[in-house]
């Protein structure tokens, strides 16, 4: 019902805009390299937040595997083994293989200052973009060993309510508009995921949202700089993701 309401105060008509917006993009000096596809039928999706047990993991081996709260998994690695490098592929191959359904993360961040990388869960190969319960994050030593993770995942994924046509250049147009993409920018990546909409007690409602990937011009001493959008793909409002997440777990310390 929460969903439907919203629909009805929210969804706004973005098609046959097409045009208008690549002369826009080329008046601006803009550069648009579209790597989504060019429109993507998707809907709300709903989940469980996961109830860990010991007996579903015990087939995970060298790992000492705690849960608290019956949420939050905390695995510290027993013998760790050093990679040979930090890379996506290593550390992907390393959440495949060690970790309870690693499949069904991506790789989102490396950060190689603090060892650290975030994986998020997905779902139909789209990323659910900073919700705290549906991450796995790696720490590595100055060895390059693994040593160990926390992760979070969502339980009974599913799909519902209508299915929208989305386009990227829709999401792009938002940006525009707004006035967050100056003259001579490149917008280099455009991806669709989902963002939370609803936190519930039990399971929450996750709506499709466009990740876009921007290059700025250079600043004054020379230096490019990049930014990070989230645009609601229903409504098309631009989400601060990464502070609404941080917010919420700050609620939860």
């Amino acid at each position: 019902m929460y969903v439907k309401n919203y629909n009805e105060d929210k969804k706004i008509e973005l098609n046959g805009e097409t045009d208008n917006i690549s002369t826009r993009l080329k008046e601006e000096n803009i550069t648009f390299k579209e790597q989504a596809a060019e429109s993507e039928n998707v809907s709300y999706i709903s989940g469980k937040i996961k109830q860990f047990s010991q007996d579903e993991l015990s087939h995970l081996q060298n790992q000492h595997i705690q849960i608290h709260n019956g949420t939050d998994l905390e695995a510290k690695i027993i013998s760790p083994t050093p990679l040979t490098e930090i890379t996506d592929e290593s550390l992907t191959d390393f959440v495949e293989h060690n970790v309870y359904k690693g499949g069904s993360y991506k790789l989102w961040k490396i950060n190689k200052e603090e060892k650290e990388a975030i994986f998020f869960q997905s779902y139909e190969n789209r990323m659910i973009y900073y919700n705290q319960n549906a991450e796995i994050k790696i720490h590595w030593n100055d060895d390059l060993e693994i040593t160990r993770y926390e992760q979070k995942m969502f339980d009974s994924l599913k799909s519902f309510g209508e299915k929208y046509t989305l386009v990227p250049t829709q999401a792009v147009k938002i940006i525009l508009d707004k006035g967050y993409l100056p003259a001579n920018s490149t917008v280099t990546k455009t991806q669709l995921g989902y963002s939370t909409l609803v936190l519930l007690t039990e399971t929450q409602v996750l709506s499709p949202t466009w990740y876009i990937h921007v290059v700025l011009p250079k600043d004054k001493k020379g230096e490019k700089r990049e930014v990070d959008y989230f645009v609601n793909a229903v409504d098309g409002t631009i989400v601060d993701i990464e502070q609404n997440a941080k917010e919420t777990e700050l609620k939860k310390q």
